[in-house]
């Protein structure tokens, strides 16, 4: 029982420390230009659909992956070209076209085949997540200077540090919410790049904990459950946790998912 504690948590810190591999990729970024930031989103994306379907059990592991990598990467790229505000006009195209290529890639396994509905849903599932990286290179291209975007991203990293305490999810999920209110504050105090007010970084910082506490809630139950299908269990002999597919898609997916919180309140709250 301790040794499957101790693994327990060694694997909640490898996806925080794959998130803060991301977060320092697109915080990076976002100091050198517009032109190194996109491809940063991009390993976000490519991070997700790698992982995706490992975590969900697909049965076409690697069609998935070409799936969510392709509309993923088209998203940011369509964000990237986009001249005009809100940058995000391309999605609910690339939204649905990704729909129609879940259903033809599942109706491809035949009419009787199993868990068809479950497929479909974590495939639209992974497909939104991977969208949402795109929401990173709109919110840096909105008329601000971008301190909202390496606001987020320090809240968020903290946030998920908090998750990965060997504590009850009753206790990290406000702590969470805590540590990215005080990660959006100081975010905003020792930026030179001051386009949040304090109660908005206060405001960004405490949704990023929840969303950080709750991903980790939802896909953490799913990464600690049975495999789908008995004869993946025996094919793969581990449990699915212990796959760094599960555990780079549990650090990613948060990630694509603040360029949303991000993006929204920037243009909500007008900060800037």
């Amino acid at each position: 029982m301790v040794r499957m504690r101790q693994d327990g948590g060694v694997l909640r810190w490898m996806r925080v420390v794959i998130a803060l591999c991301l977060t320092l990729g697109l915080g990076g970024s976002a100091l050198f230009g517009f032109s190194v930031f996109a491809p940063a989103a991009c390993l976000v994306v490519l991070g997700v659909a790698y992982g995706w379907p490992r975590l969900t059990d697909s049965p076409q592991p690697r069609s998935t992956s070409i799936m969510l990598a392709l509309f993923g990467i088209a998203g940011v790229t369509a964000t990237w070209l986009s001249e005009t505000s809100p940058y995000l006009e391309w999605l609910p195209t690339l939204a649905g076209v990704g729909l129609l290529w879940a259903f033809v890639q599942n109706l491809a396994r035949g009419i009787g085949a199993s868990h068809a509905v479950a497929n479909v849903s974590a495939q639209v599932a992974g497909l939104v997540i991977s969208l949402s990286a795109a929401s990173w290179v709109a919110a840096y291209k909105l008329p601000t200077d971008n301190g909202s975007v390496l606001t987020g991203l320090i809240a968020l990293v903290l946030a998920l540090a908090a998750t990965a305490l060997p504590l009850p999810a009753r206790f990290t999920a406000p702590l969470a919410m805590a540590v990215g209110l005080t990660g959006g504050l100081l975010g905003t105090l020792g930026s030179t790049q001051d386009d949040l007010g304090l109660l908005a970084a206060a405001v960004l910082g405490s949704i990023m904990g929840l969303l950080a506490a709750a991903v980790d809630r939802l896909l953490g139950l799913v990464a600690d459950s049975k495999f789908q299908a008995a004869k993946l269990a025996q094919a793969r002999g581990t449990q699915k946790a212990r796959h760094f597919a599960v555990q780079l898609t549990l650090g990613a997916a948060p990630i694509a998912l603040g360029g949303v919180v991000v993006y929204v309140l920037t243009r909500v709250l007008g900060a800037g």
